[in-house]
């Protein structure tokens, strides 16, 4: 080989091992020989997502509120009755009416001895509930 053949090359190395550098190779296959690392920056990455996603979802809708009351404080016709109606239906919504609800159909109270389950037994069996 000649001198010029060997600049050649050498250069040819240099810009693959430049390239190679700013690909960050080297830490890509560090990393993937620590698998215990692997796992917790995927479990760090994806609770930071949630919480990102959830604090987010969040300010968005109580500004979307926010512009809501704005709008139906100006009284336009028929714009402001018509928001006042989502409101209200979103208010109205049961979230956790539904846990109430199941409460209330059973007013039974705890029983506290077998003699008294027996009775109430006899009385559900008996129709008198």
């Amino acid at each position: 080989m000649t001198k010029k053949e060997n600049k050649e090359k050498s250069s040819q190395l240099e810009k693959i091992a430049l390239q190679i550098e700013k690909m960050r190779l080297g830490d890509y296959i560090n990393n993937m020989n620590r698998p215990a690392k692997i796992i917790v920056n995927n479990l760090l990455g994806g609770i930071s997502k949630g919480v990102g996603l959830t604090v987010g979802a969040t300010l968005v809708i109580a500004l979307l509120f926010k512009i809501l009351s704005v709008i139906i404080s100006m009284n336009i016709p028929y714009l402001t009755e018509t928001l006042q109606e989502v409101v209200s239906i979103i208010k109205a919504t049961p979230v956790a009416g539904i846990v109430e609800e199941k409460k209330q159909e059973c007013d039974c109270a705890p029983l506290t001895d077998n003699k008294e389950a027996s009775e109430r037994i006899e009385d559900v069996n008996a129709g008198t509930n």
